[in-house]
């Protein structure tokens, strides 16, 4: 049967082109002891449907853009287009599925700590000291890349935005189908403002490290360390993978919190400065107590705004302080500009010649492959020291990490999507050697291939420039075979 040929389940909308997948759907939604009920969960199954029919045909061009924003019907808090509903509801469900991935090897795995070392995992006693280390050795280093703009910290050409509509005072605003469902209120719920100042559930934990000291850990509810190392030793053992490039380890998935809904643009910028931070690169001294919440991003965009960096955005938006009104690439533009941060922000738009999607993987897969040896044959996945890319399309942005090719000829993103959390499966298999007899299942969450992004005709990218002494190195692992890219 052809790979890209979807399986419908015969008892609800859902479909997956992997076959065991769907096994796991029809186990896991519809079970033979009868405890899944349809009744229970039609508003799931009627969303599945609704979204399906809507991304399938063409939406009139007279029909109301304000209506097509709808909840989430799995309760994850989230309001999404109908057109992303589908898709939405298939990842909860990979994110639910693997947590009952259970058949994995959770042997310890001793990771180099010299190469990893985390701001918050300090020796007892030491809480307050950054331990550096881990940002000032690691593996061989190159450039591989063109650093010619890495000093560029004047005003860049702004992003191209999405289409505008005339406000009734005259001015240029953007409206609900850009900004979101909150495109025109003034000021979030105080509920919200409260949850997004207290942030997520910090929680403390004492462990033994390689080398035998004591160290003392604090998590955060709705952030993850040490994951890209995970998907990297995931990706090794998935037979379809051929060859598969990851940015630095030491960027920090960083998810929405409950209820919070669509601040998923400012989830990605905090993803890039965990990225800043632990790797002690060009901007980090911004940033000294920690990843800014929501509400401190919101006050450096708007003070980038009045330093005239991309300082339209403001008549755009109306203002974002205090509110939900949706972010784009020119909103972290501006903000990494206004702090000296050398960053380079690109469109990708469909043309009669190319489709903006396999725009997309070139463009993703020139920017790994400059840091790699690809010619090397016996390496199957590179571990970079590669900043993540922010990654925007109409009405979602995630975090690129990585890029794959399959055996199949086929491509795909890995992404952080900050929409989802990383599911408990995940995170047993962190510190260890994670090894597990389904690395498919567990990697679907952070795929994104063809079926996702051709439904798409604009995409941009906002890339950190690394500086001299910060190049990304060429490392990998000898693991099986690879293509030539």
């Amino acid at each position: 049967m052809n790979q890209s040929e979807a399986l419908s389940c015969p008892f609800c909308p859902f479909s997956d082109t992997d076959a065991s997948f769907l096994e796991m759907h029809i186990d896991h939604c519809h079970p033979e002891n009868g405890d899944w009920h349809r009744e229970s969960h039609q508003p799931e199954v009627d969303a599945w449907s609704n979204a399906r029919s809507h991304s399938q045909s063409p939406r009139e061009a007279d029909e109301d853009p304000t209506e097509k924003y709808v909840d989430c019907p799995h309760g994850c808090g989230e309001t999404v287009t109908t057109a992303e509903l589908s898709t939405h509801l298939d990842l909860h469900l990979a994110e639910g599925i693997a947590f009952e991935d259970g058949e994995t090897d959770s042997a310890p795995y001793i990771a180099d700590d010299s190469a990893n070392t985390d701001d918050y995992d300090l020796p007892l006693g030491k809480e307050d000291e950054l331990d550096l280390q881990g940002a000032l050795e690691g593996g061989k280093r190159g450039s591989g890349r063109d650093m010619a703009r890495r000093n560029n910290v004047t005003k860049p050409a702004k992003a191209k935005s999405p289409p505008r509509h005339r406000g009734e005072d005259g001015a240029m605003r953007l409206g609900r189908a850009e900004l979101g469902p909150h495109a025109h209120e003034k000021k979030m719920p105080s509920w919200l403002k409260h949850l997004l100042e207290k942030g997520g559930r910090t929680s403390k934990q004492t462990h033994i490290t390689s080398d035998g000291k004591l160290a003392r850990q604090t998590t955060v509810e709705n952030e993850t360390d040490k994951l890209i190392p995970v998907i990297l030793r995931l990706c090794e053992q998935d037979k379809t993978v051929q060859r598969a490039f990851l940015c630095n380890p030491k960027v920090r998935h960083i998810c929405k919190l409950s209820r919070e809904g669509g601040f998923c643009g400012y989830r990605n910028i905090q993803m890039l400065i965990s990225y800043i931070n632990k790797t002690q690169a060009l901007g980090h001294s911004h940033f000294p107590h920690g990843i800014p919440s929501i509400l401190e991003l919101q006050d450096l965009i708007e003070q980038a705004w009045d330093m005239g960096f991309n300082s339209t955005g403001r008549t755009e938006t109306g203002g974002i302080k205090g509110t939900r009104k949706f972010i784009g690439t020119p909103e972290a533009q501006a903000l990494f500009q206004s702090l000296e941060i050398p960053c380079d922000a690109s469109s990708l738009a469909s043309s009669d010649r190319l489709p903006a999607h396999d725009q997309l993987y070139m463009e993703v897969a020139n920017y790994f492959r400059a840091a790699c040896p690809v010619d090397n044959e016996s390496i199957k996945v590179f571990q970079t020291d590669l900043p993540p890319i922010y990654f925007q399309h109409d009405g979602h942005s995630m975090t690129i990490i990585g890029f794959e090719i399959r055996d199949d000829g086929s491509a795909n993103l890995l992404v952080f999507d900050p929409m989802f959390k990383t599911s408990p499966a995940m995170q047993r298999l962190i510190g260890t050697s994670a090894k597990s007899d389904h690395p498919a299942r567990l990697l679907k969450a952070y795929r994104r291939g063809n079926r996702y992004l051709q439904k798409y005709k604009l995409f941009e990218l906002l890339k950190l420039i690394p500086i001299p002494g910060d190049e990304p190195s060429k490392t990998g692992t000898k693991t099986g075979s690879s293509i030539m890219m």
